[in-house]
């Protein structure tokens, strides 16, 4: 009787000496982990103060794989908005405000969210090939018309009249065509944020997960 207490005693002071492990390995992984995902956030965070937004996105995309911090995800779409990927980034800020719904400067992020797409619509409106024109071929006429054929003279005659008239409104048409194309060229680069100026632009566009 006496030997099966000592057993149990043994056995329930094992079983403790194991948790205590178990759980003190854990605790040391998270830390690990943790102290990977902050030092991961501050090469993404120096990458993108530099202009290497490619860096920067990858180092903010496993930063926030390790540690879920909603605050990654606002740096992750701010790192794509410099790869000239609005709308990923958009797609980025969506879910972050799906994570902190009640961030107080969510109706400026659903304002950028908004600018974000009709920048990735003026960028596929001007990557889209414009149509080509195929133009009017102009009627061959006879070199030696036939003797006594006056009508037929007369016929070419207002055929050719007709011709030109048709050719010059279709040239007017083109011409109209080609400067509307141009204003739309216009508005979309002066629209779209170029390299330089998302740079500088977003620069102020990022949230520090860890205080």
């Amino acid at each position: 009787m006496c030997y099966d207490d000592e057993r149990m005693k043994l056995t329930v002071v094992v079983a403790a000496l194991l948790s205590i492990v178990v759980s003190d390995g854990a605790a040391r992984a998270d830390a690990a982990r943790d102290e990977r995902a902050r030092q991961l956030f501050q090469t993404g965070r120096d990458a993108y103060n530099s202009g290497d937004f490619p860096k920067a996105y990858d180092a903010f995309k496993e930063s926030f794989t390790l540690s879920h911090q909603p605050a990654l995800l606002y740096n992750v779409a701010s790192a794509l908005q410099g790869l000239k990927r609005p709308h990923d980034a958009a797609e980025a800020l969506r879910s972050y405000l799906r994570l902190k719904p009640d961030d107080p400067d969510r109706p400026q992020i659903e304002e950028r969210v908004r600018t974000l797409e009709e920048e990735q619509r003026l960028l596929d409106l001007e990557r889209k090939p414009a149509e080509p024109v195929t133009p009017t071929p102009t009627p061959t006429l006879p070199a030696n018309p036939t003797v006594g054929g006056s009508a037929t003279s007369l016929t070419a005659a207002a055929s050719t009249g007709h011709e030109k008239e048709r050719m010059r409104k279709r040239t007017t048409l083109i011409v109209e065509l080609t400067a509307d194309a141009g204003a739309v060229s216009e508005v979309a680069r002066a629209t779209a944020i170029s390299p330089r100026r998302s740079a500088s632009a977003s620069r102020s566009r990022s949230k520090t997960p860890w205080l």
